[in-house]
């Protein structure tokens, strides 16, 4: 495929309400679109939304690292194949000088760009797809499923207003409920989850998610008494540099941890599936975010490598924009089980989300249709 047109645009969103995590209160969001198009007219689609304190770069760097790569991109040809992809993102040092990835991406060891390797090879992915006629989780795996489990994710911060919240979501279909913990009192957090548990009864799932927020005794202490309300998992509930803190309380806690801001960097994921502590796997799950991981290609290979070791994997957006979940959508049906829920219904959260597009949840799945590539327009994003 021969690259005719190469387009970046900036891309921001509010949030509906504010949105408090451990790691700060989320209000706005911004990133950028990349469009590419090909000799035959596809528009391939891929979205780059930094999240620095997740362990992307800053949205300055998104900026300049795209620009760059998209005006080498323009005018080039690529092979029509996923090998084509990846020697375009990550060309070999020892091959630089007859490297087409070489002229788009010039090899440098300490560059570290996540959100931006995302955003181009989403749409190099999407453009793909669309050539080859098939849905882009095809391009990833034979047996993708048709449909994704995704939770609901309660934002509200009194208890109350937190119980309804979560009353709603059951009412629209969703049988997984997440919410933020920690950067709170212990008795608030466990006010909260109270509310929320007594809300929608035993059958729903409940999973927390303390962004790192606790040491290691808080979180054994939170455990010991949040676990009572039959939790699915909690995800990060230690800083995410100490894998061995993270494997002790994975040894004791009632439910399964969940391993997320530790994916951080690309030595952390190598030290979570190569780490022998002894008594199994450090974590229980693994949560996927593909543009802190760099895309749904490196993403896939956690994903497998995981599942080698005994880990559950799961895909999380990164409050990011409709192309991007899509993107994840995709990711998230070719991973090899489905059994938890991802979290990708987060449109909700967004005051200025597109009404009519193809990945909003119904009785809490997303449906992949049988259309090639994303199957999205700028039209059915809404933006120009």
């Amino acid at each position: 495929m021969r690259i005719t047109e190469a387009k970046l645009t900036p891309l921001r969103l509010t949030m509906a309400r504010p949105l408090k995590t451990a790691k700060g209160t989320y209000t706005t969001r911004e990133g950028f679109l990349v469009r590419l198009t090909d000799e035959d007219g596809h528009v391939g689609q891929g979205e780059a939304m930094p999240l620095p304190e997740f362990g992307t770069e800053a949205l300055a760097t998104t900026h300049q690292v795209l620009r760059d790569w998209l005006a080498a991109l323009q005018g080039q040809s690529l092979d029509d194949s996923i090998e084509g992809i990846e020697a375009t993102l990550a060309p070999s040092p020892g091959d630089a000088s007859r490297s087409l990835g070489a002229k788009i991406r010039p090899f440098d060891p300490e560059e570290h760009v996540p959100a931006a390797q995302h955003g181009l090879e989403l749409a190099l992915l999407d453009l793909l797809a669309q050539r080859k006629g098939v849905p882009l989780c095809w391009l990833l795996a034979e047996e993708a499923r048709p449909e994704v489990l995704v939770n609901a994710l309660l934002s509200a911060e009194a208890p109350e207003e937190l119980a309804q919240e979560a009353r709603d979501a059951v009412s629209e279909g969703f049988q997984t409920l997440k919410l933020k913990v920690a950067g709170r009192t212990l008795d608030a957090d466990e006010a909260r989850v109270r509310a929320v548990r007594a809300a929608v009864g035993p059958g729903v799932r409940l999973r927390l998610d303390a962004n790192g927020g606790w040491t290691e005794p808080e979180a054994n202490r939170a455990l010991d008494r949040l676990g009572w309300y039959e939790l699915e998992l909690v995800e990060q509930p230690t800083p995410p540099e100490d894998l061995q803190a993270l494997w002790r309380v994975q040894r004791r806690a009632p439910c399964i941890i969940a391993a997320d801001e530790t994916l951080a960097s690309p030595a952390a994921v190598r030290a979570l599936l190569t780490m022998d502590l002894g008594g199994g796997p450090v974590v229980g799950a693994v949560v996927l975010k593909p543009m802190v991981l760099g895309g749904l290609l490196p993403s896939m290979v956690v994903a497998l490598r995981a599942a080698r070791l005994g880990m559950h994997a799961y895909v999380s957006s990164s409050l990011d924009g409709v192309v991007a979940r899509a993107g994840a959508a995709h990711l998230a049906s070719a991973l090899p089980s489905g059994e938890l829920a991802s979290g990708l219904a987060v449109g909700r959260l967004f005051a200025d989300e597109p009404k009519d597009h193809p990945y909003r949840p119904e009785r809490g799945l997303l449906r992949l249709h049988d259309v090639p590539g994303l199957g999205l327009t700028p039209e059915l994003i809404g933006v120009p």
